[in-house]
């Protein structure tokens, strides 16, 4: 297996043992003020991004911008998990030439005004990025764990070169 679907399936498995862990109120609750969002909407939006790479390698083009705000699935923990199942399907079926797909993509890029800037990727280096920012909001999901008291393993959450430089500690 490919390192980068072996990290992107090690990045959902930590979002399956979230949705897992929570009951619905958990789920859906939001810890004003610390919190803005519910764990819930945190998940949708990692959903989301890699739905936005599916989509995008049917069409060759990524649109970051997509999001299914509302959507069943910040509100369902079993919708939760039958899509990052669905995500688990999508990635064991990717080989190295679909990875090397060259793709554009647009990301809004400015918090003043809505302005959008386009760039040329490939799906490799777009699953990166989506592994990387979906471990960034397991960590804001254990920082929501945390405050409604709910036992976080010291794993969620964690970059891998910090688990890598953990590893390297314990020697």
């Amino acid at each position: 297996m490919l390192p980068i679907i072996k990290g992107n399936l090690e990045s959902l498995k930590q979002a399956k043992e979230v949705v897992e862990r929570l009951s619905d109120a958990a789920y859906t609750h939001v810890h004003q003020p610390y919190m803005q969002s519910s764990i819930g909407q945190h998940l949708r939006h990692i959903i989301d991004n890699y739905f936005a790479l599916i989509q995008g390698l049917e069409k060759g083009h990524i649109d970051y911008n997509w999001r299914r705000r509302g959507a069943p699935v910040e509100h369902s923990r079993n919708t939760a998990l039958a899509e990052i199942d669905e995500l688990y399907q999508w990635l064991i079926n990717l080989n190295e030439s679909d990875i090397e797909q060259k793709l554009s993509l647009v990301s809004e890029v400015c918090l003043a005004e809505t302005q959008s800037d386009f760039a040329t990727s490939n799906l490799h280096r777009e699953l990166i990025f989506v592994a990387s920012h979906s471990i960034h909001h397991i960590a804001i999901i254990s920082m929501n764990m945390r405050l409604q008291d709910i036992e976080v393993p010291a794993h969620f959450g964690l970059a891998p070169a910090t688990a890598t430089f953990l590893r390297q500690q314990d020697n």
